[in-house]
């Protein structure tokens, strides 16, 4: 159709061949068992971590302070990583 149009000339095509290497790696690869799974990992951990805060809160105040900021941190990240899944 379109050599009936005159929309070709008499050019040169040029074939690239040129290969890229896909990106699928299990950091981007997410199916719905594997957010579900990663979700109630992310759970039990943010659980863990609050019977560790409780834990520490009953042990001394000063060792518990720099324990509880660690945990806490801990905590944000993977409530952040769960808001992201």
């Amino acid at each position: 159709l379109c050599q009936q149009l005159d929309l070709f000339s008499d050019a040169v095509v040029a074939i690239d061949g040129s290969k890229f290497k896909a990106v699928n790696s299990s950091d981007r690869n997410f199916t719905n068992a594997k957010l579900k799974r990663r979700m109630e990992e992310i759970e039990a951990n943010i659980s863990r971590y609050l019977v560790e805060l409780d834990t520490a809160d009953r042990h001394e105040p000063a060792a518990a302070e720099a324990r509880s900021t660690r945990l806490n941190d801990k905590i944000a990240a993977l409530k952040e990583q769960m808001a992201t899944l």
